[in-house]
């Protein structure tokens, strides 16, 4: 028998990898859902396979409204913020910063909305604890069949 000091794997191990799999599956068919119900009800023409690009990659995802504000959060938003959708929704994503929000961070995030395109970019969010926290966000614009900007809907993960 090694004494090489690893633990010999259970069959939990590869329980909670295949549960694990298994919820990045089934949040991907949430959104599908999700996404499918506000296309209808907007008319976006935005395919999801465009919106959710690397959507695996991403820890929470925020639908605002044109002006910024919310108007759903998926429960990976919860997790990451400790923010329910009550408290949240009709409210602008700028709630999440704080003093180590910084102006060109800001900036970037306002560029990025005014041109109305896909874009990536980082800023320094806080949790409803208080404790900041660099966040990766890709937003998409969403346009309805007039090719009228209706929403973004935006992806995010904490960076470490």
């Amino acid at each position: 028998m090694s004494t090489s000091g690893s633990l010999p794997l259970i069959a939990g191990d590869f329980f909670l990898e295949h549960y694990h799999r298994l919820c990045q599956e089934l949040n991907g068919k949430h959104l599908e859902e999700v996404y499918s119900r506000f296309a209808n009800n907007y008319s976006w023409v935005t395919p999801i396979e465009m919106a959710a690009e690397d959507y695996n990659d991403y820890q929470a995802i925020i639908i605002t409204d044109s002006s910024n504000k919310v108007i759903w959060v998926d429960a990976g938003f919860t997790d990451m913020t400790g923010y329910n959708a009550y408290e949240i929704v009709g409210k602008q994503p700028t709630m999440l910063h704080g003093p180590g929000t910084k102006d060109e961070e800001r900036s970037r995030f306002h560029e990025g909305l005014s041109a109305n395109k896909p874009f990536s970019a980082s800023i320094t969010n806080y949790r409803k604890n208080g404790e900041a926290y660099l966040c990766k966000v890709k937003i998409v614009p969403l346009y309805n069949k007039a090719n009228q900007l209706t929403h973004y809907i935006a992806f995010e993960r904490e960076v470490a």
